[in-house]
């Protein structure tokens, strides 16, 4: 009697513990799940029997997760329903999952599309290139933006779902979408790509001392510096400004073995520019800018070397340096145009050729385009 008890308690535990529960699907298993989806979202949409989508997109996503191509079909039955689709909208580009509809849309069209497809079919969500349904989200695109009343996000992603990339990307440009969440943030990622490629800065504006009484007054300014990325918090310019002295005074320069009375045609400066980012939004970034450099102005006087073609030039040269603010905001795709106020401290009576007494503290204001 024992020995059977024993059996039987034995045979219990082993039923009871020694049993493993069924795995959930792997990955490789979604292969299988979306083919027989597929199957079942082509039936129904063939059969019109489009309230049957929302469970058979639910029970694919809950163990393969969100793709491409569920979402698109995701935010396609909303649009079909009338129900909002904001949200599934920016799920689909919070992921870029433009991007893999776009490389769906090319891949399609080469001679090799099984080969591709074969290779990259996670990628793809183990959806096939050129499937039926493909087709079937294009005519829904197509069908709603000629019968559907749709907001700006709605009509560019029925646009986007319709295969016409060119004219995706043309109707991105035009100003009556510049609200849209889609182009906000079609813009906004192609600006911080750019954001992180070294670029060029174009200068204008004007110099002029502080005192009146100076010998340099209301000069105009441009320049050309090598910036590196905005992306930094530090950012570093490197470059030439000239100023063009056609407001200014004669002033007296020892050269050639003699005081000369000169009057000076254009200021070039010469150096780098270091600023700081103290505030960034979306549409302004302020930037305070240390610069140091060296300044040469332009005297006219040279000479030439005997039975040489060399030729040694007598410029007044002496330190520039300069603290200012600048605050720029975004214009077209991705230049930058702003605005800047500096001081400049150069003190031009380093140069002991210089007889004319100079004020060293001038003051510029510039527009500037990074581009």
């Amino acid at each position: 009697m024992r020995k059977k008890l024993t059996l039987t308690l034995f045979l219990f535990w082993n039923g009871s513990f020694g049993q493993t529960k069924e795995p959930l699907p792997s990955i490789s298993d979604c292969e299988v799940l979306t083919s027989i989806a597929l199957n079942r979202l082509e039936h129904a949409y063939l059969n019109d029997s489009l309230n049957a989508t929302e469970s058979i997109l639910t029970e694919w996503i809950r163990p393969c997760g969100v793709t491409e191509f569920t979402q698109r079909f995701v935010i396609l039955k909303n649009i079909m329903n009338n129900k909002p689709a904001l949200a599934d909208i920016q799920t689909y580009f919070d992921n870029g999952l433009q991007h893999v509809f776009s490389n769906r849309i090319e891949d399609s069209k080469r001679i090799d599309f099984g080969y591709i497809y074969t290779n990259n079919k996670a990628y793809y969500g183990y959806v096939p290139l050129r499937h039926l349904m493909d087709s079937i989200s294009i005519a829904l695109s197509l069908q709603a933006l000629k019968t559907k009343v749709l907001t700006e996000d709605e009509k560019l992603i029925c646009i986007l779902f319709s295969g016409d990339l060119e004219k995706f990307r043309d109707e991105m440009k035009k100003n009556e979408y510049r609200k849209s969440y889609i182009k906000q943030t079609e813009l906004k990622k192609f600006r911080d790509y750019f954001n992180n490629s070294l670029t060029y800065v174009l200068y204008a504006g004007y110099f002029t001392s502080i005192r009146t009484d100076n010998i340099f007054s209301y000069s105009p300014m441009v320049g050309l510096t090598f910036s590196s990325p905005l992306r930094n918090k530090v950012v570093v310019e490197l470059g030439v400004k000239f100023r063009f002295n056609i407001n200014d005074g004669n002033f007296d320069y020892n050269a050639l073995g003699t005081t000369n009375q000169v009057n000076s045609d254009v200021s070039i400066f010469l150096g780098t520019l270091v600023g700081y980012k103290i505030y960034e939004r979306d549409n302004l970034i302020v930037i305070p800018k240390f610069g140091a450099g060296l300044e040469s102005v332009d005297t006219g006087l040279s000479k030439k070397k005997k039975n040489t073609n060399e030729t040694t030039y007598y410029n007044l040269e002496t330190i520039h340096l300069s603290l200012g603010l600048s605050a720029m905001t975004p214009i077209l795709k991705k230049s930058y145009m702003g605005i800047g106020v500096n001081y400049h401290y150069c003190p031009y009576q380093l140069d002991n050729n210089l007889r004319t007494k100079f004020n060293n503290n001038l003051i510029s204001t510039e527009i500037f385009w990074r581009f």
